[in-house]
């Protein structure tokens, strides 16, 4: 790509350029500079807890099979057969004693050691199987029961790349003894955007709420004031890390019905044991929190019925600069009842599922804003993050919480914290 081409952040000037969501260029670039050499995340623990259990994802642009190998261990294979590609697991998850190729049946261990190539008899003399496994991500790490993995093995720990903003996740992840599940495979849909579109929309889009889902508020509207959607208490915040990770937090106002205030089961709340008091501030008439680990998961918690909460992880994959594939989980509680899973279930896809009522708004523009801005006109006009300036350097000073603080909640601070991010690693020498 041309020098002139590669000015895609101006931190100063508060802009990005369109090309950074429209370009195949960029796209094949962040590729190889961000998620061939970050965590990206697998899948949770919960979707493969029996032996044999495997998941199809991807990490970074290589299709991979998710699993338990023989001892135990969670690891994470190419899943393209050493002998002509072919893939090896076609559906997204089930469960195998081994891995076989539909090509020409070469068969391999679940830890990707190959056994047999079926016509062994026909090899040379001295043929060491060994060096013919499956390539392995060299880094596989689990935070709270969140798998992630890297093709890199000079890569930082998780626990390091998470840093400070597991402060802000695990409340979501681990607040009982037994820890949250999936409650069903994920939703999985293709989308005309790019994938930092919607990071972008969960790390801190708090300006686009009254406008862009103006349809179900006025659908419902009294729901929607006994709620809270409407007026945010001036508590509401940002959080912005170094690590490009960020999350918008949004308080109950002060006045609102008392039952509004009662947004988990009675029942479980004497269970968030694993919550520590600073967390249980942060949790306290807490109506919504949406947040973004860098790169492309991103999570909502956000309440779907009275003393019900559905938390939500989000995943954004890139498949080309104006395309991505979603991938959506719904947890609980597991030791929730099964009644309350399943409405959590129910109405977290009502709401956000593929074609959940406030995941459609989102979904409409963001496509309608890559047609248009997909051309060579278009592309010469950068877009705004203009509101994020006058609160860059005015970080809280006297904040107890991790990361760098932001009040109000709705400027772009934690948007162009997490460019600030993309560009820096976009820019970094390989």
């Amino acid at each position: 790509m041309k020098d002139r081409d590669t000015v895609w952040v101006d931190e100063k000037a508060g802009t990005v350029s369109r090309r950074a969501f429209i370009d195949d260029d960029v796209h094949r670039v962040e590729i190889d500079k961000i998620f061939l050499r970050s965590w990206g995340f697998l899948c949770h623990e919960t979707e493969i807890e029996n032996a044999g259990d495997f998941v199809v994802r991807r990490l970074g642009n290589a299709e991979v099979i998710v699993t338990r190998d023989e001892k135990g261990d969670i690891v994470a294979v190419l899943n393209s057969c050493r002998h002509r590609g072919a893939q090896l697991c076609r559906s997204a998850s089930g469960n195998s004693r081994r891995f076989v190729c539909p090509y020409h049946g070469w068969t391999y261990e679940r830890s990707g050691k190959l056994i047999t190539t079926t016509f062994d008899q026909h090899l040379p003399a001295g043929l060491d199987l060994s060096q013919w496994g499956l390539p392995r991500a060299p880094r596989v790490e689990s935070h709270k029961g969140l798998i992630f993995g890297c093709w890199r093995e000079d890569v930082g720990s998780l626990s390091d790349y998470i840093g400070e903003f597991s402060w802000y996740l695990d409340p979501f992840l681990a607040r009982t003894p037994s820890g949250m599940e999936v409650l069903a495979p994920p939703h999985r849909w293709r989308t005309r955007c790019n994938w930092k579109v919607g990071a972008l929309n969960f790390v801190g889009d708090a300006q686009h709420v009254l406008t862009t889902h103006s349809g179900p508020l006025t659908l419902d509207p009294v729901r929607a004031a006994r709620a809270g959607f409407a007026t945010a208490a001036e508590n509401s915040f940002q959080v912005a890390t170094d690590q490009g990770h960020g999350c918008t937090l949004t308080y109950l106002a002060p006045g609102l019905p008392q039952d509004a205030y009662q947004t988990h089961p009675a029942d479980l709340e004497p269970l968030y044991t694993t919550v520590a008091p600073g967390q249980r501030d942060m949790l306290k008439n807490l109506r919504v929190i949406v947040g973004t680990i860098f790169p492309n998961l991103s999570f909502i918690e956000t309440q779907v019925g009275p003393a019900q909460k559905a938390v939500i992880f989000r995943q954004w994959t890139p498949i080309s600069g104006t395309e991505m594939e979603v991938l959506s989980w719904v947890f609980a509680e597991r030791e929730a009842s099964s009644d309350y899973k399943d409405a959590v279930l129910k109405k977290g896809i009502h709401n956000f599922g593929a074609a959940g009522v406030f995941e459609q708004d989102d979904v409409e523009l963001w496509t309608s804003a890559t047609r248009a801005s997909d051309n060579p006109i278009a592309a010469q006009y950068p877009y705004s993050f203009h509101t994020a300036l006058p609160y860059m350097q005015a970080a809280e000073q006297d904040s107890n919480w991790p990361g760098r603080v932001y009040r109000p909640a709705d400027t772009e601070v934690a948007q162009l914290e997490f460019m600030r991010q993309w560009n820096r690693l976009m820019q970094a020498e390989a």
